[in-house]
């Protein structure tokens, strides 16, 4: 059964190094910058007042990159963002607030700096050779094209086991639910134990997938895992397709397809609110999934161009796409920096090395918050 406050929740997805803390420069930079969990707990009021109900951090554990998806140790937390204290005490002040905590969990890869990778790498009768998936000449299985994060093996018991008994150790932290990185890595078997071991120990925590084709080509087709992967050999990844094999295995998926629509009507030059056309395509979307798999909604992320970008700085769209977003009784995720009016003059996929830089500055906490930040909690908090 759905928890109630999951219904037209409003989601603050936070990138911790990015947020707030103390600046080492002013210049971003592909290296730690200095937001830290303290960072997010000073501002749990500027969160709240925007209308926000849920917060959502990126992953907090020891990592070897900023951003926090090279894991190095799956259960400590990294010393740049701070201690398992501060992590606690987050928490704990955001539930006093009545606001729930997500946990961005990333299960199917890790950095080539994990001691299990290196052990497996240098010694192959180590238990953690069987882990990863080893080739001739100790090549091994990476995370699509970024030979630094080698995919582990889900199905090997007892990676599996680990790696169920590392969600459900920060599930029993107070997380109230758990935004799951590229959830398309792992085996379909392998969430089919994952989602019955959590619903057994933790049945009210949802469990919401990354499921996003983008720019994936075949060859990394054999780092996925696909249904009917000879339909998609041939005709491609198609988002909407691939969202719907996630009905009944996970609890929902962020909308990517929903984000496309938007996208598209404003590359056609229309507005969002009043548009019948979209609002059209949009039900007839929705209309292909069940009541009980959750469309989590979002404009943009860490991972592709601020949605400012495509209204060309127009902030009277941003706030149309936010209404219109809002309309539909369904969550809400609202990208860190949005209210603020940040954005990024060119596309972070023009193949500049450390492009999505563009869409992970610092916030800048200099000013007070802007006319659009009161704009944007009136659309945001419930009547």
């Amino acid at each position: 059964m759905k928890e109630k406050w999951i219904e037209e929740a409003v989601i603050y997805q936070i990138m911790i190094d990015r947020f707030a803390g103390e600046w080492k420069e002013t210049k971003n930079a592909n290296h730690f910058m200095g937001g830290n969990i303290q960072g997010i707990i000073h501002k749990l009021d500027y969160i709240q007042n925007l209308g926000v109900t849920a917060i959502w951090i990126s992953p907090f554990v020891t990592n070897a990159n900023y951003h926090g998806y090279h894991t190095m140790d799956f259960l400590q937390i990294d010393p740049h963002f701070g201690t398992y204290e501060d992590l606690k005490e987050l928490i704990q002040k955001t539930h006093a607030k009545g606001m729930k905590m997500i946990a961005d969990f990333v299960p199917n890869h890790c950095s080539i700096e994990h001691p299990f990778f290196q052990e497996a790498l240098h010694n192959e009768e180590s238990p953690y050779r069987n882990w990863f998936f080893f080739k001739n000449n100790n090549e091994y299985t990476y995370f699509l094209k970024y030979k630094e994060l080698a995919k582990i093996n889900l199905d090997n018991p007892a990676a599996r086991a680990y790696m169920i008994d590392i969600a459900k150790y920060w599930a029993g932290q107070g997380f109230d639910a758990f935004r799951i990185d590229h959830a398309i890595g792992p085996s379909f078997n392998f969430w089919e134990s994952f989602t019955k071991e959590m619903k057994s120990s933790f049945p009210a925590c949802p469990l919401w997938g990354e499921i996003w084709g983008h720019g994936i080509s075949r060859k990394y087709y054999s780092t996925i895992h696909l249904k009917h992967p000879w339909k998609k050999w041939l005709f491609g990844l198609r988002q909407e397709e691939l969202q719907k094999d996630y009905i009944g295995v996970l609890d929902g998926v962020l909308d990517f397809t929903y984000r496309n629509l938007l996208i598209k009507a404003l590359q056609a030059g229309e507005r969002i609110l009043g548009n019948k056309r979209l609002e059209e395509q949009v039900k007839k979307h929705f209309g292909q999934y069940p009541k009980s798999f959750e469309l989590v909604l979002f404009l943009d992320n860490h991972d592709t161009d601020r949605f400012l970008h495509f209204c060309h700085g127009d902030t009277s769209l941003l706030l149309e796409a936010i209404e219109f977003s809002r309309s539909w009784g369904r969550p809400f995720v609202l990208y860190y920096g949005t209210e603020q009016g940040m954005t990024n003059e060119k596309t972070i996929f023009d193949k500049t090395p450390y492009a999505d830089l563009r869409v992970r500055e610092c916030m800048n906490w200099e000013e007070g918050p802007s006319s659009l930040y009161f704009s944007m909690a009136s659309l945001l908090k419930k009547d």
